[in-house]
């Protein structure tokens, strides 16, 4: 292995620990999938552990260390739901505790995501048809099945905060006509 190589691998396996996958990387947070694609690639052609199998094996180990760091970065990234669930816990306050993705959080936030749509079930439809309108751009079709939504369960601040968007966007299509 090359020196500067080595250096890199020694000191890459000390702080490994303590970066994101981004910086493992090498990419921004806003990277489009094929920049982490290149990235990726680009660094597990420089440390795959197969290109090292005649080193120490405590260097071997290092490098393995890194390459298997650097896959489930990559799994991560690639992924568009969990990339935006990590990205959105490595930017919160307790950025340390996210370094490192946990299957957890997928689950949390399928659990909020489906608490969020609705707990009864004309609740439920209503939001789906108002998401569906929303999607084909039919805002007052949105609006009122978002206030039939709202009806049905008050206490929903989903149905709230998703109404007063749908005002605000029917407000705005209205000044620009």
């Amino acid at each position: 292995m090359d020196p500067q190589l080595k250096k890199e691998v020694l000191a890459l396996a000390r702080i490994i620990d303590d970066m994101d996958y981004y910086q493992i990387l090498k990419v921004k947070q806003k990277a489009f999938s094929e920049e982490i694609k290149r990235a990726y690639f680009k660094q597990s052609r420089i440390f795959h552990p197969d290109k090292y199998y005649n080193e120490d094996p405590t260097l071997v180990n290092l490098v393995t260390k890194i390459f298997k760091r650097m896959n489930e970065a990559y799994k991560v990234l690639s992924d568009p739901k969990k990339r935006s669930i990590y990205t959105k816990a490595i930017n919160g306050p307790n950025r340390e505790k996210f370094l490192r993705f946990d299957p957890k959080m997928m689950e949390e936030a399928n659990a909020k995501e489906a608490v969020d749509e609705g707990q009864t079930p004309m609740g439920k439809k209503y939001f789906q048809m108002a998401k569906t309108a929303i999607n084909n751009k039919d805002y007052n079709g949105a609006k009122i099945n978002l206030q039939l939504a709202a009806k049905m369960e008050p206490n929903n601040q989903t149905f709230k905060n998703k109404l007063k968007e749908v005002e605000e966007t029917i407000k705005m299509r209205k000044k620009k006509s």
